[in-house]
């Protein structure tokens, strides 16, 4: 299946000289949204992970239906301020600014292997972050795992020794 068939390019969006890449349409077809949710799994079940963690909010949509097919508990690393206290919390970088992730501290991972999923990955930043998150917990990340990978925009050197699977590049 051609998954560039149901992502929809904008161009110039959210700014000048950008092309936003929208999979909101890969979730109006329930044939499309299970493939994709099944290939992501074969790349993540190759490891056997303890658990997911999916980042807020799109990376949401995709490790849900991940984790309840493949039957893998899931951790939600939320935006600033969305968890109650104790949390974790890690900075990353926009275009505009910095902004953080979180997740509760008092997660027993420990020593578990955790496979990260998310929409989109263009410059590492969020997901480096997802990473701190998850090691500071004293975990350790199996594989990044996303729908779209943006091949021509440099990426964080914090991602480069993890394994990285995705389905659809630009």
């Amino acid at each position: 299946m051609d998954l560039k068939n149901y992502i929809k390019s904008i161009q110039d969006f959210p700014s000048q000289g950008i092309t936003f890449r929208d999979i909101s349409p890969i979730f109006l077809n329930p044939q499309v949204f299970e493939y994709v949710t099944d290939e992501m799994i074969k790349h993540i079940n190759r490891s056997n992970p303890d658990f997911l963690a999916a980042i807020d909010s799109r990376g949401f949509l995709l490790g849900s239906s991940i984790a309840v097919k493949a039957q893998i508990p899931l951790i939600l690393l939320r935006k600033k301020g969305k968890l109650p206290p104790p949390t974790e919390k890690e900075s990353y970088s926009l275009e505009y600014g910095i902004d953080y992730l979180e997740v509760s501290s008092e997660l027993n991972i420990s020593s578990k292997k955790v496979s990260i999923v998310d929409d989109v990955l263009a410059t590492g930043g969020t997901v480096s972050a997802a990473i701190k998150l998850i090691e500071k917990l004293d975990a350790k990340i199996d594989s990044l795992n996303f729908l779209v990978f943006l091949k021509n925009i440099q990426k964080s050197h914090q991602i480069s020794n993890y394994e990285i699977n995705y389905l659809v590049d630009y």
